[in-house]
């Protein structure tokens, strides 16, 4: 095929098409791939059949639309066939909620959701984090060299400005009464992003997000005081 660089002819089709194609293949997120793939292969049997009467040019146009397609599709009834329950969609709106529904359903069944007990430790001060927690329902209290320094809640994660790192727990984190809450392996987790960069991004900036509003309201507490 030669499109050349004018657009007479119906050359422009021929152009669009793989400039539809080549914005398809930078686009973030994973279903306006698929969407651009198709539409980049529609323009292009335009050009290979009304233009430029080339079949073998269409026969690959055809390939990649029946392969666009099936991607498409795919995804639709992966995002149509995960369900949540209601604990699983607030944990999905707390910090997944930029993944996709098939994604997110895939990272919480990672995890296990857990009844916790007052006084259970879910964090030790100077130890490797082993689980990020999600807090459902429920309280717990922040420690810091033996000192109380703060109270998590319901929705609240735990573990988050570690979980990632590795690094050791800068506090002790203890459930001041019964609770509910969602928790996955830390060292699981590292490499399940590590698996997943496009969830890997949307859990970092999720977390971070968190870590700021902590921050924040850590402060607020400070200057209060």
């Amino acid at each position: 095929m030669t499109l050349g660089l004018g657009f007479s002819d119906g050359a422009w089709l021929g152009h669009l098409a793989f400039m539809i194609l080549a914005i398809a293949l930078i686009a973030p997120p994973m279903p306006w791939m698929r969407v651009g793939i198709v539409l980049s292969s529609i323009a292009g049997l335009g050009y290979a059949l009304g233009f430029a009467n080339d079949l073998g040019l269409a026969l690959w146009f055809f390939v990649l639309l029946v392969t666009g397609a099936s991607m498409l599709l795919g995804y639709l009834m992966a995002e149509r066939n995960s369900r949540f329950s209601s604990e699983e969609e607030a944990l999905r709106a707390s910090f997944m909620d930029e993944m996709t529904r098939a994604g997110a359903r895939h990272l919480m069944d990672q995890g296990n959701w857990i009844t916790g007990r007052a006084d259970e430790i879910l964090i030790n001060e100077g130890e490797a984090i082993s689980h990020l927690f999600y807090l459902h329902d429920g309280a717990a209290q922040i420690s810091l060299h033996g000192n109380v320094v703060g109270q998590v809640g319901s929705g609240d994660l735990i573990g988050d400005a570690t979980a990632l790192s590795g690094e050791p727990a800068t506090g002790t984190v203890r459930l001041i009464e019964d609770s509910r809450f969602w928790c996955v392996s830390a060292p699981k987790l590292r490499q399940y992003l590590e698996l997943h960069p496009d969830a890997r991004t949307v859990i970092e900036r999720q977390i971070n997000s968190a870590l700021d509003r902590k921050l924040r309201a850590a402060n607020a507490a400070l200057a209060s005081s």
